[in-house]
């Protein structure tokens, strides 16, 4: 199912758990993850920090409000604070709550724009629904020079289970939208995951 549908109570705050297949796994196809100082900075109950470390990155998690046992602290992204201790970071990586019409998104987009500008960062990737970038509205975060990428998972994720079993069949198509500071200065490009190829990883 979609956890964007209309037919289902919202779940607060928007914390859906991210499985690991096809969502860090295809990301870790185009992007190297192993050894990267790496953020999760809405991280819930820490299913996608948990793949990330599966993948070899090295995390440092905050969220709203604590759920993930081993977080390092509470932190509101969309605030100016960073986490404590952490002065830098190779990559920051979420699946980032919507809020109404997709509004809170934007918001940890324009956040994450600020930190790669300021130098903080290298590399965000964010987990969004496939069509995210369609918006006329959302266009100045498609169109920043940092835009680097659009990894389309090619298998659908499964949120949460329909409440009948024969009708299960996932309904939202995602993407990893991913922008750099090391931009080669050349359009965006247009990846699939998973993919059947080794060594195509690129190397940021």
């Amino acid at each position: 199912m979609g956890k964007h549908e209309t037919g289902f109570a919202r779940v607060e705050r928007d914390d859906y758990p991210t499985p690991p297949w096809p969502v860090v796994d295809g990301l870790a196809a185009h992007v190297s993850l192993h050894g990267k100082k790496t953020w999760e900075f809405a991280c819930g109950r820490g299913d996608m920090v948990r793949s990330l470390e599966t993948v070899g990155a090295n995390v440092h998690a905050t969220g709203i409000v604590r759920g993930y046992p081993d977080q390092h602290e509470v932190l509101d992204f969309l605030t100016e604070r960073t986490p404590s201790g952490l002065a830098h970071c190779d990559l920051m990586a979420t699946n980032p709550p919507y809020g109404p019409r997709g509004r809170t998104a934007e918001k940890m987009i324009a956040r994450c724009l600020q930190l790669l500008t300021d130098g903080f960062t290298n590399f965000v990737a964010l987990l969004l629904s496939a069509d995210f970038d369609s918006g006329s509205t959302r266009s100045q975060f498609f169109r920043s020079p940092f835009f680097d990428s659009k990894i389309i998972l090619t298998r659908r994720i499964v949120w949460f289970p329909n409440p009948d079993p024969d009708r299960e069949r996932p309904k939202e198509n995602n993407a990893w939208f991913c922008w750099t500071r090391h931009c080669a200065r050349r359009p965006p490009v247009i990846l699939y995951a998973p993919t059947n190829h080794k060594g195509n990883q690129h190397g940021r």
